[in-house]
């Protein structure tokens, strides 16, 4: 485990050293791109993502069943960080009248499509484990004599 560990670590600084170096290799007006989207994301997480995934874990727990919780959670979780990426391309404001190939289909369309199938494999969960709970509380079918040989 010990080796495993060191290897991912080396692998990590590694990785982090090549992208330093490119990186350097970007001109100005490109450093100074990346610099306010790396400090756009980091505000985006901690204005928009942060509050707006505690209020949905609140609002989760004032109206849903306690079994429900972790499903919501993970769906909850799962669309706001689709959301949250999806924010970019939404607004189309990337998209190039002469070139079709820049920002080229529907992504609301694809985001909500995306959410349905996230929200779908929640309820699918919800009920797969109703199903489980329900059997194991029926219990066995032949109820077994108690074994008194062992007094």
């Amino acid at each position: 485990m010990t080796i495993t560990r060191i290897l991912l670590g080396a692998l990590g600084i590694g990785l982090a050293a090549y992208g330093v170096e490119l990186l350097l290799q970007m001109s100005t007006p490109d450093l100074r791109s990346v610099a306010v989207w790396f400090i756009g994301v980091i505000l985006a997480e901690n204005l928009v993502f942060g509050p707006a995934a505690a209020l949905a874990g609140a609002l989760g727990r004032l109206v849903l069943p306690a079994r429900w919780w972790p499903a919501y959670a993970v769906g909850a979780f799962i669309s706001l960080a689709l959301i949250l990426i999806a924010v970019p391309v939404l607004g189309r404001e990337g998209a190039v009248p002469g070139n079709a190939t820049t920002l080229d289909r529907d992504y609301t369309v694809g985001l909500l499509v995306t959410l349905a199938v996230v929200w779908a494999g929640v309820a699918a969960y919800l009920l797969f484990t109703a199903r489980r709970s329900s059997a194991v509380a029926a219990g066995p079918r032949i109820a077994h004599r108690r074994n008194d040989s062992a007094r």
